[in-house]
């Protein structure tokens, strides 16, 4: 028998257990997801783990005017609430342990440029969360550029200036596709001229819909004190053949401009649609109103952004150039009609057009005569050696006979 008289009776000022240690645990819970949340924020987690396999864009990031500024300003959505905040979080983190664990993380990181293009993503609001809505200064000397005008026409910063936080201009890939080991692809770089022709345009048409159609005039976006020629119009032999070669260069798939060598891009991971459009195209989900459907950088013709091609280039050829599908096997007919249009290109070099005549045809119609000389006194060798068949492939049976039987032969 106890001898304590308040035995059996509860202190009512003292708490049960349970909700003392409940307490504890509810605090400690959310003091680590707070410094959970802190540090998957920071620039140690996202560039040195979750973004390790995909380092290039960290070091370009490292490299650029805003190194400083914290990933989350630009890659979460501005001002989120918690929830919102909460749910972004999550959904990258599941996805990219994902893929981590799966090895199918892209390479390059969004090959796609979905940031650029989707304005639902990546607006403006985080680009004005430190400049101004309506940013008058250019940097460019000779260009001007309207930001006003871009942003009522829902043309959003990013889908202009992609590469701002990380440039790859001068950038050594160092990734590479894990199954070809090819160096992953630069990204899409919308700061080029033909990339401001995916709206911009001297024609009618854009190549991205009527819905993106604005003046591809010089005076809309260059002072006229601005030097139009480019520094590869005046370099030595541009013309004649200079501009040829230029006019058929294969294309570099991030600018769009001619480039002598193109590495091609490699997306690891991405789905087939994806690879096709590296170059800086989106297929998004039709109804989303804030992304831009902008055809790709390296569609755009880089000769078009200054000239009306279909007219500029034949005003001056006499044919059309380039020339169409199935020419090859017509040409005959425009070449007797136009064999001065033909020398131009195909005389040879520093023969002048009008000493030529049509000899440089021989160079693949007659491989066994000499094409300096006039072709009529050799054909009765070539004839009398091969026969007449190969003739044929070019001239009917009647065309012999021409000269021939009006000359008594």
């Amino acid at each position: 028998m106890s001898l304590n008289p308040l035995a059996g009776f509860k202190d009512p000022v003292r708490r049960p257990r349970y909700l003392i240690w409940s307490a504890v645990g509810i605090v400690s819970v959310l003091l680590v997801m707070m410094v959970a949340l802190g540090a998957t924020s920071s620039y140690w987690f996202c560039g040195g783990f979750c973004h390790s396999v995909q380092l290039d864009p960290v070091v370009a990031y490292d490299g650029s005017s805003h190194n400083m500024v914290a990933c989350i300003s630009c890659h979460l959505p501005v001002n989120a609430d918690p929830v919102t905040f909460l749910y972004h979080k999550a959904h990258a983190g599941i996805v990219g342990a994902y893929e981590l664990a799966t090895k199918t993380y892209h390479v390059p990181l969004n090959p796609v440029s979905h940031l650029a293009l989707d304005g639902a993503h990546m607006g403006s609001g985080q680009c004005t969360q430190c400049h101004s809505e309506n940013r008058l200064i250019t940097p460019s000397k000779g260009i001007l550029i309207d930001h006003e005008v871009h942003e009522e026409k829902d043309v959003h910063c990013t889908a202009c200036h992609n590469r701002v936080a990380h440039p790859e201009a001068g950038l050594e890939i160092t990734m590479v596709d894990p199954e070809s080991g090819e160096p992953a692809a630069l990204h899409a770089d919308f700061m080029t001229m033909t990339a401001c022709f995916r709206c911009h345009t001297l024609t009618a048409e854009s190549p991205s819909g009527d819905e993106y159609k604005a003046p591809g005039e010089c005076a809309v976006c260059h002072s006229a004190s601005f030097d139009l020629k480019p520094a590869n119009h005046k370099e030595e032999g541009f013309y004649p053949k200079g501009h040829a070669l230029l006019a058929n260069m294969e294309v570099d798939h991030a600018t769009g401009r001619p480039a002598e060598s193109v590495r091609k891009p490699v997306v690891h991971g991405a789905s087939e649609e994806a690879t096709a459009e590296a170059g800086g195209s989106y297929a998004p989900s039709s109804g989303d109103d804030h992304v831009l459907h902008l055809a790709d950088v390296s569609s755009i013709d880089y000769c078009s952004t200054c000239h009306i091609v279909d007219t500029f280039c034949v005003d001056c050829h006499g044919v059309e150039m380039p020339h169409p599908e199935g020419f090859l096997t017509g040409h005959g007919e425009a070449g007797k009609q136009q064999a001065d249009s033909c020398a131009m290109c195909h005389a040879g070099e520093g023969r002048p057009v009008e000493a030529v005549g049509t000899e440089f045809c021989n160079a693949c119609h007659h491989k066994t005569a000499d094409p300096t000389q006039p072709w009529i006194p050799q054909h009765m060798g070539a004839v009398r050696e091969g026969g007449a068949q190969a003739c044929f492939e070019c001239h009917n049976p009647t065309y012999c006979a021409a000269c021939h039987v009006r000359s008594g032969q």
